[in-house]
């Protein structure tokens, strides 16, 4: 009954996900002229795409490197497996749904270099936190230059606010972990074996969190999150100059800003169709920049960010043997 319960609401999220997809791709693209939508995709600067490739496979280094600092208070690891991890990762989120590849990343660290699948996912949420703490960083610079109307500016500095927060509270939860998991194993309602593997994993996954208060690279992870949103900044601007759209500097960070809520959304792998429809309805309702523009623009930026990490994480992945259906078993069975 219960893995019924599980496949129907694993299927329900599946369908609301690719409905959210097919609305972000109606209204990026319910007005398209192919003929003109190919024109500016052809005519494209192709230096500049090149440059952009290279600027996103070098943001998967920055994070491999800032994930190895993370890992330290576990185990020290080299570079090259946790990029290769990275990666595959970033295989899995574009082939599967629910975020997979966050899993997958974690399994394949923890089976190439004997460590706590558990623990290590526990630092990949962790990553997470600071990648919404470096994009909160973001919104604060850049939506304080721009004029937003219709009460934007407050629901980004919510949004800000609302993150730091929860990172304080994950702070606050290392703290207190240890005793509080401890006090939770000696309950006589959780003595069931089921239920007191399930804690031990959930506390793994804690540690995993938590463990930037283990660490003394403090520094080097914050300079680490920051020069990736730099990275990516960057790439952005490189597609506007490969697409020959006249924005200007705070017009990027926009951009930006809006393109990485909508990776949020929880739609089909790879942000397919939300991410396109942010770019679009910033370009042409805040920028007002023709249609079709907007449209090759954002065509260009997902496939950039997209496309090649694909195809690097697929490589890494046949070579490692990996299998999907390993993953969830082995968590289980920590």
């Amino acid at each position: 009954m219960q893995k019924l319960l599980t496949s129907v609401n694993n299927l329900i999220k599946f369908i609301l996900s690719l409905f959210l997809s097919v609305l972000g791709l109606y209204y990026a693209f319910n007005k398209v002229n192919i003929s003109e939508l190919w024109f500016y995709l052809r005519t494209a600067n192709i230096f500049y795409i090149t440059l952009a490739i290279l600027l996103i496979i070098f943001s998967v280094a920055i994070r491999a490197e800032r994930w190895q600092l993370l890992l330290e208070p576990m185990k020290k690891i080299s570079f090259l497996p946790l990029f290769s991890s990275t990666m595959i990762g970033y295989f899995g989120n574009a082939v599967m749904p629910f975020r997979f590849g966050e899993l997958l990343r974690a399994y394949s660290i923890g089976s190439m270099k004997k460590i706590d699948v558990s623990g290590a996912f526990g630092t990949i949420l962790l990553e997470r936190l600071l990648d919404m703490l470096g994009l909160v960083f973001t919104m604060f610079i850049f939506s304080w230059f721009y004029p937003f109307e219709h009460g934007g500016k407050s629901a980004m500095m919510t949004i800000a606010f609302s993150s730091i927060l929860l990172f304080s509270f994950v702070l606050w939860l290392g703290s207190k972990q240890s005793h509080f998991f401890l006090n939770l194993k000696k309950t006589s309602i959780l003595k069931a074996p089921l239920l007191q593997r399930l804690l031990t994993i959930i506390n793994k996954i804690v540690d995993g969190i938590t463990s930037i208060r283990d660490t003394k690279h403090v520094g080097q992870i914050i300079i680490h999150t920051i020069f990736m949103w730099v990275v990516y900044f960057f790439v952005t601007y490189s597609v506007i100059l490969a697409t020959n759209i006249s924005i200007d500097w705070i017009g990027v960070g926009i951009i930006l800003i809006s393109t990485s809520l909508a990776l949020a959304i929880p739609a089909a792998p790879g942000g397919l169709g939300t991410y396109h429809a942010a770019a679009v309805y910033i370009l042409t309702s805040y920028f007002f920049i023709d249609r079709v523009e907007s449209q090759a623009f954002a065509v260009i930026l997902h496939a950039v960010g997209f496309l090649p990490l694909l195809l690097i994480g697929f490589i890494f992945f046949i070579k490692s043997s990996l299998h999907f259906k390993d993953v969830s078993k082995e968590v289980i069975q920590e």
